[in-house]
Parts: C-alpha cells; structure tokens; sequence
C-alpha cells in the first residue's frame, strides 16, 4: 500500500515545486513588476487580508483596513500589493527583515486627496 501511494505523492510534490517556481520572478525582477496572484499565493485572499487588517490605523487617525477593492462598492479589482509594500525575496530569508508601510500614499495620491479614507459622496 505504501508503494503504492509513494509515486503520486513525489509527483504531486514536484510539480507544486514546479508550479511555484515557475511563478516566483527572478532575483533582479523590479518590484513594480511583481504581480498581486503571486502576493496572495502565500498570504491568502485578499478578503482574507483585508479581515486581518480591520483595525489599521491610517496616518489619518481613521481605523480601517487600507485593503479594498478598487471601486470599494463594486468589488472588482484588487490592487497592486507593490503600491504600497515592499516585496521580500521567495522564499523570504530568514534574517531578512519584511518592510510594512506606515503610510498608504497610493489610495491618497489616487482617490481620496483630502488624506482619508471617508467615501467619495462625503465631499463631492
């Protein structure tokens, strides 16, 4: 029985190496090329994420996850991880240290000018 079970489980093994591999970007990749479905293969879904940050404090004072779709009310697309983190090497180093932002300049600098994150139809 166990030889049986041996061959598809080393497969099985190889080619989610071979998967991931095949997705992670090389070394010398620019961080503004590294996609979001590489992000949420190891840190879960976004809904996931945005669940787990629920009680972020924005530079704002306002408490809330920075992690939404963009538009909020239709749910259609996430954003760029890289506008707002770093990208840590995969797999991560085991000295190296993960830069969290302090600041979400993307959703300032793209929606919400007046640096809050109140709705749109608050001000216009």
């Amino acid at each position: 029985m166990a030889k049986k079970l041996f061959i598809p489980i080393v497969a099985a093994l190889l080619l989610g190496a071979f998967t991931l591999a095949s997705a992670i970007p090389p070394d010398d990749t620019p961080a503004e090329k590294v996609e979001k479905s590489l992000c949420l293969a190891c840190h879960g879904s976004f809904d996931a994420i945005a669940a787990a940050t629920a009680e972020f404090k924005a530079p704002s004072g306002e408490i809330g996850t920075p992690h939404r779709y963009v538009p909020h009310a239709e749910k259609t697309d996430i954003p760029e991880c890289v506008e707002c983190h770093v990208p840590h090497k995969i797999p991560p180093e085991p000295d190296e240290k993960i830069i969290k932002p302090e600041k979400i300049d993307w959703c300032y600098s793209s929606c919400h000018h007046a640096q809050n994150l109140q709705p749109c139809s608050v001000c216009h």
